[in-house]
C-alpha cells in the first residue's frame, strides 16, 4: 500500500509499505478520507515523531477482520479514533482521560495519511459505525468536534453562558457551531483575518468588542491573544487554552488579576471515547454541519500540498482522500 511519510523540515514522500494484516482482536480499514489537523503542521509538536505517517482524523471501511473480533464486519463504514484511555487509573477517574498513560501509548498503525490502517484491539472497541447517508468527509470531523466538546466541558460552558472564541480557523468555527447547538446564549469572536471573521459571523458569532464573557476559548497559540482573552473574561469566568503556545513562549498572564477576579485557567488536550460519540451524534443530527469548512480535497499523492495549504493558512480545512 502507499503511505505519505512526513519528514523533518516539512517534506513528504510517498512510500510503498507492506499491507497491514489483522492479528488477534484487530481489524484493518481502507482509509476513505483523513482531515489535516493544525497539529500535523505544528513543527515543534510533531518534530520528535518524524519521520512518520501522520493523520489522526480518518474515516474508513473495514476491509479485514482478525480472529476474535465480533460485532464488526467487512464493509462496515467507521470513524476511527487514534487513542483510548484505560478508564480505571487515577487520571481517568478524575476526568483526565487524555492524560492516561494508556491513552498516550495507543495509536493507529500507521497514521491516516495511508491507504490502510491497522486497528489494535483496544481501538477496535472504539470504532464508531457510520450511517450510510453520512458523507465520509463529514465524518472526518468527528474527532476535531469531539476535541471541541471536551474543551467546552472542561471550561464549564453551559446553556445561557457567553463565550468568546479567539481565532476563527476550523476549530474556532466548530466551537461556534457547537456552542449554538448547546444553547449558549451569546457567542463572540475575535479574528484578525477579514475573510475568516466574515465566515464566523455567518456562523452566528458576533464580532467582539469589550464585552465580558463567561468563557474565553483561545484557538490560537499566540501568547498575546491568550493574554488579551484573559482580560475579556468576567469575574468568576474561565480561560481555556485550546491551542498550545510554543515551548519557551509563554503567555503573559497577570497573576494578581487572576486572583482578584477569581478566574479559572484550564486547557484541553484531545478527546475521549464519550466525546467521540457525542460529536458523531451532533453531526448525524444535523446540529453541526462541517461540510462548508472543507476548502480542499486532495489525493494521497498530494498530502504534502495538503499540509502546506494548512500550514500557510490557505486552506480552512484540507482533506486527504487516499
Amino acid at each position: 500500500m502507499r503511505a505519505a511519510v512526513s519528514l523533518a523540515g516539512g517534506g513528504v514522500r510517498i512510500d510503498e509499505l507492506p499491507d497491514p494484516v489483522p492479528g488477534e482482536g484487530e481489524v484493518v480499514c481502507d482509509v476513505v478520507a483523513c482531515g489535516v489537523c493544525a497539529s500535523d503542521v505544528t513543527e515543534w509538536y510533531v518534530a520528535r515523531r518524524l519521520p512518520a505517517v501522520l493523520g489522526h482524523e480518518p474515516t474508513g471501511v473495514v476491509c479485514a477482520v482478525g480472529p476474535g473480533v465480533s460485532g464488526i464486519r467487512e464493509g462496515d463504514p467507521v470513524a476511527i479514533h487514534h487513542h483510548v484511555p484505560c478508564g480505571e487509573c487515577r487520571r481517568c477517574r478524575r476526568g483526565h482521560e487524555t492524560m492516561c498513560e494508556r491513552f498516550r501509548a495507543t495509536g493507529l498503525d500507521p497514521g491516516g495519511f495511508a491507504q490502510r490502517v491497522r486497528i489494535s484491539p483496544e481501538l477496535v472497541r472504539e470504532l464508531l459505525p457510520l450511517p450510510d447517508r453520512l458523507d465520509p468527509v463529514a465524518a472526518t470531523f468527528v474527532e476535531p468536534l469531539a476535541c471541541v466538546l471536551r474543551a467546552q466541558d472542561r471550561a464549564g460552558l453551559r446553556p445561557g453562558d457567553s463565550l468568546l472564541v479567539v481565532g476563527a480557523g476550523v476549530n474556532g468555527l466548530l466551537h461556534i457551531a457547537a456552542a449554538h447547538a448547546r444553547l449558549v446564549e451569546a457567542v463572540w469572536v475575535r479574528e484578525p483575518r477579514g475573510d475568516r471573521l466574515a465566515v464566523a459571523e455567518d456562523w452566528g458569532a458576533k464580532h467582539h468588542g469589550n464585552e465580558q464573557v463567561d468563557v474565553a476559548m483561545v484557538c490560537t497559540p499566540k501568547p498575546s491573544a491568550i493574554a488579551a482573552a484573559a482580560a475579556a473574561v468576567a469575574p468568576g469566568g474561565t480561560l481555556c487554552l485550546y491551542a498550545p503556545p510554543a515551548p519557551g513562549d509563554p503567555p503573559a498572564l497577570d497573576g494578581t488579576a487572576l486572583f482578584m477576579r477569581e478566574l479559572t485557567v484550564t486547557a484541553s488536550y484531545s478527546a475521549g471515547p464519550g466525546d467521540m460519540r457525542a460529536a458523531l451524534e451532533l453531526i448525524c443530527a444535523g446540529m453541526v454541519d462541517p461540510m462548508p469548512l472543507v476548502t480542499h480535497r486532495l489525493p494521497l499523492e498530494e498530502t504534502g500540498r495538503a499540509l502546506d495549504l494548512q500550514r500557510r493558512g490557505e486552506a480552512l480545512k484540507a482533506v486527504v482522500l487516499p
